[in-house]
């Protein structure tokens, strides 16, 4: 069995909602990405998963022979990836099926990669 990662993608609609929601609002949302998550770690189906901190990291670049540190992610992207799921499938058509209902999909975008088997 193949395993996928899913790359979870926050866009404009993310940060809207985020900036009106209520507290219980908020708590809705994260129970229905907990709820999605254990149906598929009951299934089998879920290897694991983390929630990544919203506006921190650091990006690595080799600049003439040198490393490079600076922060990141920055803000000013489109498109900022909020979290991630191992999945193991099939294929990508199961992978897909798995993913139909995401909870994320009604605030941003969800990315599909096979991990290569080395």
């Amino acid at each position: 069995m193949a395993k996928y990662l899913l790359i979870a993608r926050d866009g404009s609609e993310w940060e809207t909602f985020a900036a009106q929601a209520s507290p219980a609002d908020m708590e809705a949302c994260i129970g229905r990405y907990i709820a999605w998550s254990e149906r598929l770690r009951s299934a089998g189906k879920l290897i694991a998963s983390e929630k990544l901190k919203d506006g921190e990291g650091r990006v690595v670049r080799a600049e003439r022979g040198e490393t490079r540190v600076t922060d990141g992610p920055h803000v000013a992207s489109k498109e900022v990836i909020g979290g991630f799921w191992l999945l193991s499938a099939d294929s990508y058509d199961e992978g897909l099926e798995l993913i139909r209902d995401h909870p994320h999909l009604e605030w941003g975008t969800l990315e599909l990669r096979e991990i290569e088997e080395l």
